[in-house]
């Protein structure tokens, strides 16, 4: 009768030398480890074990004589090699440079005018911490009409507001409250991050020249945090010091960033440009900015849906706002920031264009207007009749961009298209759907608003028409 054999397995756990017993189910050997505690389950490694030493491989033998075989060709087996990563003389740490601050949660502050009196309401997902915060300061009201606290629109007030709570709250502004204090929109824009004693804020002269260049909020955003990351990636130079960086520090800093691989090339590239309107506009330094490295960004075609893809998505639609949205969004080529800045006398029906004022580079241009979202738009008019912009938000103005991401990805979604995108493909599906139809590409670069051609000419390796009509050379072969 064959008997079972028990391979030992040698191995270590938490700095402890053991031996594994390895078999196949047998009653017969499940009785004798049983009856032996000295014998034990290890439930890490998922097998019985013993003390690694030569008394005990002696006894095993023993044991199990004419039960079971001892194997100890396994024994002292060769470990499983796992490669991990690991940075030799690296120059520059980016971890924990600009840890994220824990917050009790997250407001938006509205501006209204109630009977005359100017108040700044503070809408909040309710959360009892924040509710206790609000109720024991004596600048916080409660507004019964609105069911809402509140602050005086005071500029000492609010000032005070948020110096008190940007640390402990995420705090979001309505786009119709404006604040032009430099120290206030430091702190707005640094909220979300730690500030431990090496935490370094962005000089102000760099918000200030931003200001002064009328850049625009979002570049002003990216700008900043881009600044910021690398001023307190050097935890022990001071600003001074850092304003003093040669060229090869600057590209040694994107070329650390670069070998990471934890940075996309286009986060590279807004480093590249912030960095060197820092030393160049702010600081005014001579150096040679050509010889600051921009690194190369990688050539990804635009992703983009199919006719029958984007059908489904706009039928998948059923809100009448939108709806119209996204049959405008994709209609006429629109940025996301485009789109949410229309105002109603933007829609030139009769002629079938749509005006797009102060775009990206701050320039105005015409795009076209479907008659299908011509027709659309005008059932959402007499439905929910706009203000001042085209698609309202929730607290009146215009409709938030991170509303209507979240609008379009449920309607991917319900639609059951795989392929998931951003709003920005519904700009390259326009755009593509236009050269496979046959319309120059000059054209296309207007409608897009592109300063250079290069641009628009990516549309080219992604138009597959011709591609499809190919056929493919194992299709010729008879199997």
């Amino acid at each position: 009768m064959e008997i079972s054999t028990i391979y030992l397995n040698r191995t270590k756990y938490n700095k402890e030398d053991l031996i594994r017993l390895l078999y196949k189910a047998d009653n017969k050997v499940s009785d004798v480890i049983r009856k032996n505690d000295w014998i034990h389950f290890h439930p890490n490694l998922k097998s019985y074990c013993v003390r690694c030493s030569q008394q005990n491989i002696n006894i095993l033998k023993d044991l199990f004589n004419g039960i079971a075989n001892i194997n100890t060709y396994y024994l002292n087996a060769k470990p499983k090699i796992n490669a991990n990563e690991i940075v030799i003389n690296k120059a520059i740490s980016f971890n924990q440079i600009l840890p994220y601050a824990k917050k009790e949660g997250s407001i938006l502050l509205i501006p209204v005018k109630d009977a005359g009196d100017k108040k700044i309401l503070i809408k909040y997902k309710y959360n009892r911490k924040i509710y206790q915060l609000f109720k024991n300061n004596d600048n916080i009201h409660w507004d019964k009409k609105h069911r809402s606290f509140f602050i005086l629109a005071r500029k000492s007030i609010v000032n005070k507001f948020i110096s008190d709570f940007s640390e402990i709250i995420k705090i979001n502004l309505h786009h119709k409250l404006v604040l032009n204090d430099l120290g206030i929109k430091k702190l707005l824009l640094e909220q979300h991050y730690e500030k431990n004693t090496d935490f370094k804020s962005c000089p102000d002269l760099f918000l200030q020249s931003m200001y002064a260049q009328n850049k625009s909020a979002s570049t002003i955003k990216i700008y900043y945090y881009m600044l910021l990351r690398f001023i307190n990636t050097y935890k022990n130079s001071s600003i001074e010091q850092i304003n003093n960086f040669t060229e090869s520090q600057i590209n040694e800093y994107h070329s650390e960033m670069q070998q990471s691989k934890s940075f996309s090339p286009s986060t590279l590239n807004q480093s590249v440009n912030a960095i060197k309107y820092y030393y160049s506009f702010v600081l005014k330094k001579e150096m040679s900015y050509r010889q600051i490295i921009r690194p190369n960004k990688n050539k990804k075609l635009p992703k983009y849906y199919s006719r029958e893809e984007i059908t489904k998505i706009i039928n998948s639609t059923t809100n009448i706002k939108h709806k119209a949205m996204i049959m405008l969004m994709f209609s006429g080529g629109f940025r996301i920031s485009e789109l949410l800045n229309l105002k109603p006398e933007d829609i030139l029906s009769d002629v079938k264009q749509i005006y797009i004022k102060e775009s990206k580079g701050r320039k105005d241009r015409y795009t076209i207007l479907s008659e299908k979202a011509l027709m659309i738009l005008r059932e959402y008019y007499k439905e929910e009749k706009p203000g001042e912009y085209l698609f309202k938000g929730q607290f009146g103005g215009k409709y938030s961009a991170s509303s209507f991401r979240n609008v379009l990805g449920k309607s991917i979604k319900k639609a059951g298209v795989i392929r998931k995108g951003a709003s920005h493909v519904l700009r390259h599906t326009f755009a593509t759907h236009l050269l496979e139809a046959g319309v120059d590409l000059r054209y296309i670069q207007e409608l897009l608003g592109h300063v250079s051609s290069k641009t628009t000419e990516i549309y080219t390796h992604v138009a597959n028409k011709h591609l499809q009509k190919i056929k493919s050379p194992l299709d010729n072969l008879n199997i």
